[in-house]
């Protein structure tokens, strides 16, 4: 269900009789002179309607219970157009997977992070035993399998932003980049290569709850909604204007587990109603504004405590 903010549409100037396209596999800086772009309002540039597939490129966090799906069902459509997928650590923000590992224990308590935890290594050995040695893609346990079931290839780095892996992108003609949950920023050399832009995925009805945990937050918060938004990325984490949004009811009984199965359920649909969209040109887009948002960070103890005393449990 979209939010019912009435969306508004960038506008795009035909390029001019016998303009030649930008080129595939080139180095694309957004500015005014690009043959068939306009500007937009926002940090990026709306091109002339493409009317055609893009070639995209997507970046996904190493999870394990919920992504394959959501990668499932995008590949299911966008495969054939999709030129490769980059998979990004399970780290928060700036912290190492160690930090992070550390500061989960702290909020979610011995038995929720043991249960994620085993969760994470049972799936990883179903997924090299199944995936892997038996080469079944049946079920995957893991976004690489998915990767591997539609034959897309993966490339690991440990900076999407750095010179070597821009390089490859645009030698493989990347012109729009789909990040869904991706855990690195993307920084201004990135975005003004992607002539199409990045949209991300995010877990929550944005501008309200960007940053960490957006699941954990809204039932802290005593919402009796959530949802999922996919919006373009600028220089501000969750920041730039949202090209879909999709809402879900919350009740008392839903436990963390339960909202986040329905977050990324709902995250799949958008990622391809987004793609559909941007594909077919001029996407209507939804504020995202900087004065109506709230940031949140990493848990404490007390905010587990007021998420308790909402009728919450983890799982």
């Amino acid at each position: 269900m979209s939010t019912p903010t009435t969306p508004t549409t960038a506008t795009s100037t035909p390029a001019a009789p016998g303009t030649p396209a930008p080129t595939s596999g080139a180095a694309f800086h957004l500015e005014p002179t690009l043959p068939g772009s306009a500007a937009s309002g926002h940090e990026f540039l709306v091109l002339t309607p493409p009317g055609r597939t893009l070639k995209k490129y997507v970046f996904i966090q190493d999870e394990t219970d919920y992504l394959p799906k959501v990668l499932d069902k995008y590949l299911r459509e966008f495969a054939d157009s999709t030129a490769g997928i980059n998979i990004q650590g399970n780290n928060q923000g700036k912290r190492t997977i160690t930090q992070t590992a550390r500061d989960l224990l702290k909020v979610y308590g011995p038995l929720y992070f043991g249960y994620k935890a085993s969760r994470l290594v049972f799936n990883k050995c179903r997924a090299k035993l199944i995936n892997g040695v038996l080469g079944s893609t049946r079920r995957c346990y893991s976004v690489e399998a998915v990767a591997r079931k539609y034959k897309v290839p993966v490339d690991r780095t440990d900076d999407v932003n750095s010179e070597p892996f821009r390089a490859m992108l645009r030698s493989r003609g990347v012109e729009f980049i789909v990040s869904i949950s991706g855990t690195q920023l993307y920084r201004k050399d990135l975005r003004m290569q992607t002539p199409f832009g990045i949209v991300n995925c995010h877990g929550a009805l944005l501008p309200k709850y960007r940053g960490l945990m957006p699941s954990f937050w809204t039932l802290a918060n005593g919402e009796t909604w959530g949802g999922s938004s996919v919006h373009y990325v600028d220089r501000k984490l969750d920041n730039g204007p949202i090209v879909v949004q999709k809402r879900y009811r919350i009740w008392p009984h839903d436990s963390l587990e339960d909202v986040m199965a329905r977050s990324k359920d709902l995250a799949a649909e958008a990622i391809i109603e987004c793609v559909r969209l941007v594909e077919a040109g001029n996407p209507p887009l939804l504020p995202n504004p900087e004065s109506e948002q709230t940031h949140f960070a990493m848990p404490t103890k007390a905010d587990v405590d007021r998420f308790r005393t909402h009728g919450h449990r983890f799982f």
